[in-house]
């Protein structure tokens, strides 16, 4: 229990190190849109948080819900910066909401919790609808 605490822990960190303090940049500048799908198994992933580092600047941040997930930069759903994001997904079920409670069960496995170890990118493109399909799998 205590390591599962533990790789919450450093997962929520990453998240919100990359989502709030990765870079800088101009305001709305070289933002696109992204709207698109995470799948567990072949199977749209309930719940949960993704976060991209891109080469350069600002990461970008948004909420899955029922598989579906849509980027913001500076503000909710407002795009990603142009370029390659490693990307980073966190996915949790149970856990209460106390101060002693645990962090719930992880829906997926903890390489997804780092942006090196997911293997995941989203390429953002001009000119290009923006609908990344990132298939996570449990194996």
């Amino acid at each position: 229990m205590l390591l599962t605490c533990k790789r919450f822990a450093f997962a929520a960190g990453m998240i919100l190190s990359l989502a709030l303090i990765v870079g800088c940049g101009n305001k709305g500048s070289n933002l696109l849109p992204v709207r698109g799908k995470v799948t567990l198994d072949d199977k749209p992933l309930a719940k949960g948080s993704i976060a991209t580092m891109p080469e350069s600047g600002r990461g970008a941040h948004g909420a899955i819900v029922n598989g579906e997930f849509e980027l913001g930069t500076f503000s909710n759903k407002d795009g990603a910066l142009i370029g390659t994001h490693k990307v980073v997904i966190v996915a949790t079920e149970g856990g209460g909401s106390g101060a002693e409670s645990g962090p719930g069960k992880s829906l997926i496995p903890a390489r997804y919790n780092s942006p090196d170890a997911s293997g995941l990118t989203i390429d953002v493109k001009s000119g290009d609808p923006n609908t990344p399909t990132l298939k996570l799998t449990s194996q």
